[in-house]
């Protein structure tokens, strides 16, 4: 028997899993004590002994991931075998030591998880899915990287001169298969980091001479910062500029910087509860459903 239940970052996958596979769906309480404490209750009691946990990790991030500790160990205690589904898990992009001293903060967090008695983690297009793996210590770990999802939405684009481009050497991979999805090329955009300072700067010249529409595809945008020059330097030439981002956090004046550097429309998928007004959502729970069933998870 299996249950699909919520925390309260479940950017809304949960109730949509539960009535894809036809089982229960519920939800844990929470609130916060006056002091800042977090109280959490599963109000009735897991009819199954396999439990798909759903908790994405921003808004909040903190507080987000103090619920799941407390949620795992609740579910641990009663026994089941917990497959959590974190769609935006926080910290990833501080997968490493960049400078002296600094936390690695995704190894703090996926060693705290692991430390539970979680069986599966499956994250959607994580920043880093080599570290998350080699951080949870051989537990099993799937990454869905919804490169079909976002294929199936720019196939409108296909019958003109279109070209992939990966804002930084990390996103190649997922650039390429994308590319190889659409059947068109891509380009990456050379990144260096300043190893005293830290600032990263990106190099250009690889977009030289592209025509017809960009689509700039990433894993993360939060300030926007990246795709702004890209676009900026490709929209100046008069290429037609489109992202495609898994986690769109966009925080701060990131979509009026966006727009205004020439990104003419913006695709993502609905990791995080947060919905920005004007870009185009598209549908995951099937395409992560029919994984999870090819992984023999569900």
């Amino acid at each position: 028997m299996m249950q699909v239940v919520s925390l309260p970052g479940d950017p809304g996958l949960g109730p949509e899993v539960a009535r894809y596979l036809g089982v229960v769906h519920s939800t844990f309480f929470s609130k916060r004590f006056p002091d800042g404490e977090v109280y959490l209750r599963l109000p009735e009691p897991v009819s199954g002994d396999r439990v798909l946990l759903v908790q994405s990790m921003y808004p909040n991030q903190n507080d987000r991931v103090v619920e799941l500790l407390l949620a795992l160990d609740v579910l641990e205690r009663y026994g089941n075998e917990v497959i959590l589904i974190s769609p935006y898990l926080a910290y990833s992009r501080q997968d490493k030591e960049f400078l002296p001293g600094e936390a690695i903060s995704l190894r703090s967090l996926v060693r705290a998880l692991s430390s539970t008695g979680l069986s599966t983690l499956v994250t959607v297009d994580a920043h880093s899915p080599s570290a998350i793996r080699e951080f949870l210590g051989g537990r099993r770990y799937i990454n869905v990287v919804p490169v079909e999802v976002f294929a199936e939405a720019l196939k409108t684009y296909r019958f003109r001169e279109l070209t992939v481009v990966a804002p930084d050497q990390g996103a190649a991979e997922r650039a390429r298969a994308l590319a190889e999805k659409i059947g068109c090329n891509y380009v990456v955009v050379r990144k260096s980091r300043d190893r005293v300072t830290g600032e990263v700067k990106h190099s250009l010249e690889p977009l030289e001479g592209l025509k017809g529409v960009a689509v700039v595809f990433d894993d993360i945008v939060s300030t926007g910062g990246t795709v702004a020059s890209i676009a900026n330097f490709l929209a100046a030439r008069g290429v037609e500029v489109v992202l495609a981002v898994s986690h769109a956090l966009l925080v701060g004046n990131a979509l009026e910087k966006l727009a205004k550097s020439g990104v003419r429309e913006i695709y993502s998928i609905p990791t995080v509860p947060v919905r920005v007004p004007g870009i185009r959502y598209l549908e995951l729970v099937p395409y992560l459903v029919k994984l999870l069933k090819e992984e023999g998870i569900v």
